[in-house]
């Protein structure tokens, strides 16, 4: 498998009534902290590489081991802030992304 993040692996859609972004990926094509790049970079529609990197906010490792790591992965979610925007990463191969609030 590579690493290297490919556009046709993960498509996002958004969700107007949860005022959220879904990304769904194939985990065995991309691994999971790569499908929340390519999928934060079309929310904010920019380049994967023009994004802080995703290591400053958590491990990229430890997101890919935590979620697709052991029998049962499917049933993980993992949530943490990254760009303003929680993402929430699930082992069934969805990555939800809410904008920040637009209260604050």
């Amino acid at each position: 498998m590579s690493n290297l993040p490919q556009d046709d692996v993960v498509s996002v859609s958004y969700d107007a009534d949860a005022e959220t972004y879904l990304a769904r990926f194939d985990d065995d094509a991309i691994a999971p902290s790569m499908a929340i790049i390519e999928a934060m970079a079309s929310v904010c529609d920019t380049p994967p590489t023009e994004l802080d990197p995703l290591v400053d906010t958590v491990d990229p490792m430890a997101i890919d081991r935590l979620v697709k790591g052991a029998d049962g992965a499917e049933d993980r979610a993992l949530e943490f802030h990254y760009l303003d925007h929680v993402v929430t990463v699930y082992g069934h191969g969805i990555v939800e992304i809410c904008p920040p609030s637009h209260d604050e």
